[in-house]
């Protein structure tokens, strides 16, 4: 000994030395008091080893001619990327650990600790606190929680167990996981590569399609899945996402966790994949329909409505694929209903689903083709509802503009921290001819005719406001309301730009607390928010100057001019004149809800002469003031007074 402390200690290797094969000391340099500093050769009356700390443990066989590690390593006990006691506390909040007890030498204690999960107490032993902990951890998490493929959290809490093998790579059907969370919300490319690591990706590039300019499909065994995006990488997460739902019942443990799922959107595995696939339907058929013109391909936003008779996608049919962000210039506007005002592509999609009731009712004066409409007649014999099952979705590619999108794109998800704010819930309107939404100033705003044709520029509500008014009196509009009952959106399923808490504010949270004395049928709708894997990034491009609509049963689309609201061959199939004139025909053919006569003179008359819906517009628009929010504004009275003229006698309205 005497010759080893002539050498200095920064230079000594660490040394292994037992007695009686039991106790090792350890003497490292990273060991020594602080106050030591680096120790030279030993002088005077100190000992080689003062100022450093001894480390004592038992040594077994296996460990007993192993060197000593020169720096004291962590310990890290890892089922998965994540600690057990870390899992556990994720999947079981508030759980606590008691030590039972503490054997062995204080040189080298030996803890006993359990945890009480479900009642039931799990132990663990280890050599620190922390060691054993852990270890209890794994022992409980092996109660309920199966752990096959390289380290995949697959939660057993809603299934029956019997002769579960924790330590197999495979899990019996009967034992199939509920859902998977990756640890640490691991990237899904990654987490399906490393289950299924002979998946195939095949990449499609777009160069027209600025938004979706990317697909990528992924093969494994005989299924394939796809997802688009605007880069490559952002295809390859959604496709991925997508495969691992329905092979794997995968979720986001963002969604698990509650911060997408806040306000009544209960986002699920299988919302997710409802979300993705009508997201899917609505842009793989604009696709279908503008395939080869690429100049109309342009667009910032996209909506489309898709129509189910089930609780799945089995049976969804698209009704219609809509463009467009603006509004017609006020110099345009027409006193015959041949214009159309708003041309934001969700508005759109709503006229064109409009028009295609109409057409459901005009099935029903066939007796041969009455089996055939999604509409039956009610019990009373007073007008029509949907048939059991038949529900609808909106897609849009991006929050509706107003209150839905006012709001940080880097905000944190699910908290507004500023919910006082004054600008929040205000009814805003577009501006002709641009884009964006102001809000309603406080004093009363009403248009009138000749100001818009002075100059004074034509406001429009935005669709925020407009999709929170069919959350109330249904998408039927006035004239269907002769005929039908309320029709409310069962989704609403967003591509990206979303924030849930604004979401919900905007499209019906904001009344909630004013909205009173609604006539019956009509109440506050609450649709499901859903948001697709196949997210669209901000697009800082100018918005083209067209709108494109393609409806079920079009054989082209149509392509209408935003100044004019107006095709370049003459008018749209869903503007008012050809709504109205649908209305003519049916008008006496059909049994009405509130049995009365219809009046006839004007296509404004025959919107106001619908009682109840009238009543509910007002309720609606008082809802509005009591929540200080602002005053509707409403377009000049002077374009609803066009006068109906039956076709087959007069030919079309001029």
């Amino acid at each position: 000994m005497g010759s080893e402390s002539e050498i200095p200690m920064s230079s000594q290797k660490p040394r292994s030395c037992a007695e009686n094969g039991e106790i090792k000391i350890d003497y490292t340099a990273a060991q020594m008091d602080s106050d030591e500093g680096s120790l030279g050769p030993t002088t005077g009356s100190k000992r080689p080893f003062d100022g450093m700390l001894k480390r004592f443990r038992t040594l077994d066989d296996k460990t007993f001619d192993k060197p000593s590690p020169s720096k004291r390593k962590r310990l890290d006990i890892n089922l998965t990327d994540k600690n057990p006691v870390s899992i556990l506390n994720e999947l079981r909040v508030g759980v606590k650990y008691e030590v039972v007890d503490v054997t062995g030498p204080p040189h080298n204690p030996v803890f006993n600790v359990y945890v009480e999960v479900d009642g039931q107490k799990y132990y663990g032993i280890g050599m620190s606190k922390k060691t054993a902990r852990a270890k209890a951890a794994e022992e409980a998490l092996k109660s309920f929680v199966q752990f096959p493929i390289n380290g995949t959290i697959f939660s057993m809490s809603n299934a029956t167990v019997k002769n579960t093998d924790f330590t197999s790579d495979k899990i019996s059907d009967e034992n199939k996981p509920t859902a998977v969370i990756p640890p640490r919300d691991k990237n899904p490319v990654m987490l399906l590569n490393e289950l299924y690591p002979n998946a195939v990706y095949t990449f499609t590039h777009h160069e027209t399609d600025i938004v979706n300019r990317f697909k990528t499909t992924i093969a494994i065994e005989n299924d394939s899945f796809s997802g688009t995006g605007s880069s490559k990488r952002n295809s390859k997460c959604a496709a991925a996402k997508i495969a691992l739902a329905k092979l794997i019942k995968y979720v986001p443990s963002s969604i698990l966790n509650g911060t997408q799922s806040d306000l009544g959107s209960n986002m699920t595995r299988e919302s997710m994949l409802k979300a993705d696939g009508i997201g899917k339907m609505v842009n793989d058929k604009f696709s279908e329909v503008m395939e080869g013109d690429t100049q109309h391909q342009r667009r910032k936003v996209l909506a489309g409505i898709v129509m189910t008779r089930s609780d799945t996608l089995d049976d969804a049919e698209v009704l219609c694929v809509t463009t467009g962000t603006k509004c017609v210039s006020g110099g345009h506007i027409c006193l015959n209903g041949t214009s159309l005002n708003d041309m934001h592509a969700e508005i759109l999609a709503r006229r064109c689903l409009i028009s295609y009731l109409f057409d459901q009712l005009e099935l029903i004066t066939d007796p041969e083709l009455t089996s055939t409409s999604i509409f039956t007649l009610k019990e009373n014999n007073r007008g029509y509802r949907l048939k059991d099952g038949v529900e609808f979705h909106l897609y849009i590619n991006t929050a509706p503009c107003g209150d839905a999108r006012i709001f940080s794109p880097h905000e944190d998800s699910g908290i507004d921290r500023h919910p006082n704010r004054i600008s929040r819930g205000q009814l805003r309107t577009k501006i002709e001819s641009g884009e964006g939404t102001i809000p309603i100033k406080g004093t009363f705003v009403f248009q009138t005719w000749d100001g818009i044709i002075q100059g004074e520029r034509l406001l429009t509500m935005s669709c925020s406001d407009k999709i929170c008014k069919w959350n109330v009196m249904g998408l039927q509009g006035a004239l269907l309301s002769h005929f039908i009952e309320p029709i409310y959106l069962k989704s609403l399923v967003l591509g990206g730009l979303m924030k849930e808490s604004h979401l919900y504010r905007a499209i019906c949270g904001r009344i909630e607390n004013t909205l009173q004395g609604l006539p019956p049928p009509f109440l506050l709708n609450r649709p499901e928010m859903l948001k697709s894997t196949s997210l669209e990034g901000r697009q800082a491009q100018k918005a083209p100057s067209f709108a494109v609509i393609w409806a079920k049963d079009m054989e082209n689309p149509e392509v209408v001019f935003t100044d004019t609201g107006k095709t370049n061959t003459g008018i749209s199939a869903v503007c008012k004149q050809n709504i109205a004139v649908k209305f003519f025909r049916l008008h006496n053919k059909l049994s009405t809800i509130d049995d009365d006569e219809i009046n006839m003179r004007s296509y404004g008359d025959a919107k106001e002469s619908v009682k109840t819906y009238v009543a509910t517009r007002q309720v609606l628009y008082e809802a509005f003031q009591k929540a200080q929010l602002g005053r509707w504004v409403a377009k000049p009275i002077e374009q609803d007074l066009f006068e109906f003229f039956e076709p087959a006698q007069s030919g079309p309205i001029e």
